[in-house]
């Protein structure tokens, strides 16, 4: 079916993602010169092409290709103003897309529940500032719940990181994933005082995974919106006071997830030309091999050159083979990792109740109606 739209909306669109008309005619599997057909309205799209165009694509309610005006929503970059220019413009348009997908969660959490599912709200009930790093990342370890013995006897990575985001969502963060094209981009967060949400990478390592989560929950307890960047030039470029904050977070997630009290003991005996030691310490701690490089900063047991050299090396040598590496698997089981279970369920629960339609549904989670019957039954 063909329906008349305007030709200014999907223009708009377009730009608010930063997709190019090779993007989006890409995306769609079209000439492009299709596309700029469209968008001067010699022709129209199918309602189907819209559809995936709203969707998949644009991330935007369908609604809108029929506005008599664009409309005036935020840009999604705007939410991270405190970033120097340079690192918003090499944002590219998927990344804009990631923010806008988190943004239509966050949305779903508004809709979805009146108030918190959590009793206790962690962004409420600890405070932060920049001289408080080591205690506040104290008494977060302590109302998150997770002890030394049980992060000693995770047996791998992808257990270590499904515990701390169990338990932060059990304190009213959801966190979600995706897969980014941009590799350094590790992760960020949307700050809302009754639901902020995390966003992670899932095309990183899940040690990574796991400091990113720590990083983005400083971001919260901060009360800011925040991203996570591979690499931290950046912050060279960022005014004192936001540069900071910034430190603040690394040392904050680097303290939780490593704890000086315990960490003083195993590097009693440490020397830099000992190459074994780091990683069999981020294997202990289920982190990576830079968070114990942090740590051995921390305690004057490495130098900032030694540090910035072994990160990049380690980061390089990452990011080449996250490259080489395909993604495959059960395409529910993924979409439930990126979800989470704790959303999945509210929003089908929602739907039972009556409280949302089906359509709704298959909206929130971001998933075609026909196939949300199957995707319920991995759920658990």
């Amino acid at each position: 079916m063909i329906t008349a739209t305007n030709p200014k909306i999907l223009i708009w669109a377009r730009e608010r993602s930063g997709y190019s008309v090779e993007d989006v005619a890409r995306s769609l599997g079209k000439d492009s010169n299709i596309i700029l057909q469209w968008e001067s309205g010699e022709i129209y799209p199918s309602y189907t092409t819209l559809e995936e165009l709203a969707y998949s694509i644009y991330k935007i309610p369908l609604a809108v290709f029929f506005f008599p005006e664009p409309p005036d929503l935020e840009d999604p970059i705007t939410k991270f103003r405190r970033l120097p220019d340079q690192e918003l413009l090499r944002l590219s348009s998927d990344t804009r897309q990631k923010i806008l997908i988190a943004q239509a969660y966050q949305e779903s959490l508004i809709e979805l529940l009146s108030r918190p599912i959590a009793s206790n709200l962690i962004w409420h009930d600890i405070k932060i500032s920049l001289s408080t790093i080591p205690k506040t990342a104290s008494n977060v370890r302590s109302y998150l719940g997770i002890s030394l013995e049980q992060q000693f006897d995770f047996r791998r990575e992808d257990e270590a990181f499904k515990e701390w985001r169990n338990v932060i969502e059990q304190c009213g963060i959801f966190t979600f994933k995706d897969s980014f094209t941009d590799r350094f981009i590790s992760g960020f967060c949307l700050f809302h005082d009754k639901f902020p949400i995390i966003m992670i990478n899932n095309s990183n390592s899940f040690s990574r995974q796991i400091f990113t989560l720590l990083h983005e929950l400083g971001h919260i307890l901060f009360g800011i919106n925040g991203i996570t960047d591979v690499d931290e030039g950046y912050l060279n470029f960022m005014s004192n006071s936001e540069h900071s904050l910034e430190v603040a977070c690394n040392r904050f997630a680097a303290e939780v997830l490593v704890p000086s009290s315990s960490f003083r003991e195993d590097i009693s005996a440490f020397e830099a030309a000992d190459s074994e030691v780091i990683p069999k310490l981020a294997k202990k701690y289920s982190v990576s091999r830079e968070v114990i490089l942090r740590r051995l900063l921390d305690f004057g047991a490495i130098d900032d050159a030694y540090y910035i050299l072994k990160a990049w090396d380690w980061n390089s040598d990452y990011l080449r083979q996250n490259r080489r590496t395909k993604s495959s698997g059960n395409y529910f089981l993924t979409r439930l990792s990126y979800l989470g279970d704790g959303f999945a369920r509210l929003a089908f629960e929602n739907h039972r109740q009556g409280k949302i339609s089906k359509a709704e549904l298959a909206e929130h989670l971001n998933i075609k109606a026909r196939n949300l019957e199957k995707f319920e039954s991995y759920i658990g």
